[in-house]
């Protein structure tokens, strides 16, 4: 049987006889399926080859009987190399991970044609686990510790983790040992055996080490499945044909395989972190596109997941295509309103005062969310410290350091300015105050003892109850309600565009769908309130 294999001795000869053996088991080579040039087949295997190889051994019978020709099912252990071989038309379909995808079409006109279900899921969750006997609960407190990571191209074991550690303001110099591994199971064997003390997986290949002893420390958003992409030489009929196989094909191995229709777009949110992570800018925006820039309040992951449904529904209530903008922080979120780069813009009320001011936004809608458990068009900022701090009231806060999210920030540091100026504190000048530029970080700063307090949005501390034990965190003080965030519409966007946007955002009732974007819905522009606040904020 012909077979060309990108990967190292050793594995290159467990492939073989894997293969030699479910041949002698009766399995047809491809003239047997058919006669003409073989369908050239690449997988870039995650777990150990063997397994991957016979996974898709009934894909590619399948697929052999559907296009009636034969299909050379080919394994590249180098994700590299599975790039490099479209300069010489190497393969002609291939099933590659979520961020090699988004790597390769960025110089090639690659197109993806179905994406994987598995056990019916076409997403799938990335996952640090440890020891079920490890000491570790909280991934905020694993500083030190040996990680296993998979290699740079894979998105479940090295790219959403490093997304995952981000969150809990975590980098790799903060880590003991890191050493990168080949696959999912030797990083899974590695933290049972005591090589290393965490590891970044699948939740798929979690679930086949948990019963011999590994627990999830903390999982990832959902994250769409691996992707079957036609090299940019296979013409649109060939695709077409190859897109209604896939389709087509129904399982037939225990872990339930098949596939389903796929969009480019789905793949933002690895664009998304390969730009905030890796400084890799993969992401395009074709000409027609409708930009929604959202003020990046938590990680783009979260936001990406909360707000995508919110696209899809403004895409279908005014027949144009919605995407996310997912800035790095404040202040690359206010260059991109300043220079007109998005069409819509949901933010905080002090950065919508301070662009709306200059005559970029326009307010059509504003948020009602839970605040904590009511639903409100107002929100308020909390002042935190530690359980053990010897911080009791707020002039204690004189001389301290004290960790806010941005100068930007309405609920993580505006707010607050306002609640102690009123009780004769100018904050700014009374103590030595730290950028954090997340919520997230400003929680884990004071949890860790990095400052002595810190200022939030109260919803915020939902958000990081999985990565800090919440015991240890006390709530100070809390300021008055203010206006929520408002949805607004950039000065330079068709008002018939903007018009559509508002009556979509008001009448929005679908519960189901605002859970998803975490709120209770959106309202009329309350502008007696945001004149009111806009009196009391400076603007710097």
């Amino acid at each position: 049987m012909r077979s060309w294999v990108l990967c190292s001795p050793g594995r290159c000869l467990l492939v073989f006889l894997a293969a030699a053996l479910w041949a002698g088991a009766g399995a047809p080579g491809p003239a047997s399926a058919a006669g003409g040039d073989p369908l050239r087949f690449l997988v870039v295997p995650v777990e150990n080859e063997a397994t991957m190889f016979r996974q898709f051994l009934p894909v590619k019978k399948y697929l052999e009987q559907r296009l009636n020709r034969p299909v050379d099912l080919k394994l590249g252990h180098d994700a590299r190399a599975a790039a490099e071989g479209l300069q010489y038309q190497a393969w002609d379909v291939a099933y590659i991970d979520p961020s090699l995808y988004c790597e390769i079409k960025n110089t090639s006109d690659v197109q993806p044609i179905a994406k994987l279900r598995r056990q019916g899921k076409d997403s799938y969750k990335s996952v640090l686990v440890v020891r079920e006997d490890s000491r570790w609960n909280k991934v905020a407190d694993i500083r030190g510790a040996s990680l296993a990571l998979g290699r740079p191209g894979s998105s479940a074991t090295h790219l959403i983790p490093l997304s995952l550690l981000r969150q809990a303001d975590l980098t790799l110099s903060d880590f003991g040992q890191v050493s990168t591994l080949p696959n999912e199971d030797e990083i899974a064997l590695s933290v049972l055996v005591g090589d290393h003390d965490v590891g970044a997986m699948s939740y798929d290949v979690f679930e086949k080490y948990s019963s011999v002893g590994l627990r999830i420390l903390k999982a990832s958003e959902d994250i769409p499945q691996f992707v079957i992409c036609a090299a940019p030489h296979i013409n649109s009929r060939t695709g077409k044909r190859i897109t209604q196989a896939m389709l087509g094909y129904t399982g037939g191995t225990k872990q339930e395989l098949s596939f389903v229709p796929v969009q480019d777009r789905e793949y933002n949110i690895l664009r998304i972190m390969l730009k905030n992570i890796a400084g890799k800018d993969y992401l395009r925006y074709p000409p027609d596109t409708v930009k929604l820039g959202l003020l990046p309040l938590f990680s783009a992951i979260t936001l990406n997941k909360r707000f995508t449904p919110l696209a899809s529904y403004l895409s279908e209530h005014t027949g144009r295509d919605f995407r996310l903008v997912i800035p790095r922080d404040f202040d690359e979120f206010v260059h991109l309103v300043r220079s007109g780069e998005v069409d819509f813009a949901f933010q905080n009320p002090y950065v919508y005062l301070l662009l709306a001011r200059e005559g970029h936004l326009d307010s059509l809608a504003l948020t009602v969310s839970l605040e904590p458990d009511q639903p409100r068009s107002t929100f308020r900022g909390l002042i935190i410290t530690r359980k053990d701090s010897s911080i009791r009231k707020v002039s204690d806060l004189k001389g301290k350091r004290i960790m806010i999210v941005s100068s930007k920030s309405a609920g993580g540091y505006r707010f607050q300015k306002l609640f102690l100026e009123d009780r004769g504190i100018r904050i700014q000048e009374a103590a030595d105050l730290r950028v954090a530029k997340r919520h997230e970080e400003v929680v884990l700063g004071v949890y860790r003892g990095q400052a002595d307090a810190g200022f939030v949005r109260e919803s915020a501390l939902k958000v990081v109850r999985d990565l800090v034990d919440m015991d240890q965190i006390r709530v100070l003080a809390k300021t008055p309600y203010y206006p929520n965030w408002p949805f607004a519409a950039h000065a330079t966007t068709d008002p018939g565009l903007a018009r559509k946007v508002r009556q979509a955002l008001i009448s929005l009732e679908d519960a189901k769908l605002l859970h998803q974007v975490g709120v209770e819905g959106f309202t009329e522009p309350q502008g007696d309130d945001l004149e009111q606040l806009k009196a009391r904020v400076e603007f710097d």
